[in-house]
């Protein structure tokens, strides 16, 4: 009997040590697997990454994130033609109230290199950002605010700014920032002027 018990016992300690082998394998397998599928993900970012041509030389340069945490930087300039940078918040009329025209102009125009960034300030309203955007249709980049914008700051929203593909902020009348709201006409009469 303490033959069978100690035959018993010796076998379920094999099996345990055979369970504990194989998870460690299947483990490893899968953190080699892990390892692969990461590198594989920073070949491809690396190889989306943008070639800026030499001696850009932008006006200002920021880095953020968008609302989905995808970052940006000076870069996107070289990216298009002309961007427009429109400072806004969620709790600003003028500034939702002219939100869809800059979604239909950015739709009518971004195969012609033109490119919307929204970007508010205020902290702790991303609820409020998610409705103005859902009941907008706005689908271009909404940035998130950091100290390099302060530059812009004109005391009044919605204050926007035109970026030319080499990073240069455009005057528009004298000035390299647009205050206020505009209709769908007028912001086409500026960005058609500015897209050659």
């Amino acid at each position: 009997m303490k033959k069978l018990i100690s035959l018993i016992l010796t076998f379920s300690l094999l099996m345990c040590v055979s369970c504990s082998s194989e998870e460690a394998e299947q483990s490893r397998e899968s953190e080699e697997t892990s390892a692969v599928e990461e590198s594989e993900v920073v070949e491809s970012i690396d190889e989306t990454t943008v070639d800026v041509p030499s001696g850009f030389d932008p006006d200002f340069t920021f880095t953020t994130t968008d609302r989905s945490g995808v970052t940006y930087d000076e870069t996107v300039f070289a990216q298009n033609k002309l961007t427009m940078i429109n400072f806004w918040e969620p709790w600003c009329g003028p500034c939702v109230q002219e939100m869809p025209e800059l979604e239909e102009l950015y739709e009518n125009y971004a195969d012609q290199g033109f490119l919307i960034i929204g970007v508010y300030a205020t902290e702790g309203v991303e609820s409020d950002v998610d409705e103005v955007l859902e009941s907008t249709g706005v689908t271009y980049p909404i940035l998130t605010y950091t100290s390099e914008f302060d530059q812009f700051q004109s005391g009044f929203v919605p204050t926007s700014i035109l970026v030319d593909s080499e990073g240069h902020i455009i005057e528009v009348e004298g000035d390299t920032m647009i205050v206020g709201a505009n209709d769908y006409a007028g912001w086409e009469e500026l960005v058609t002027s500015h897209l050659g």
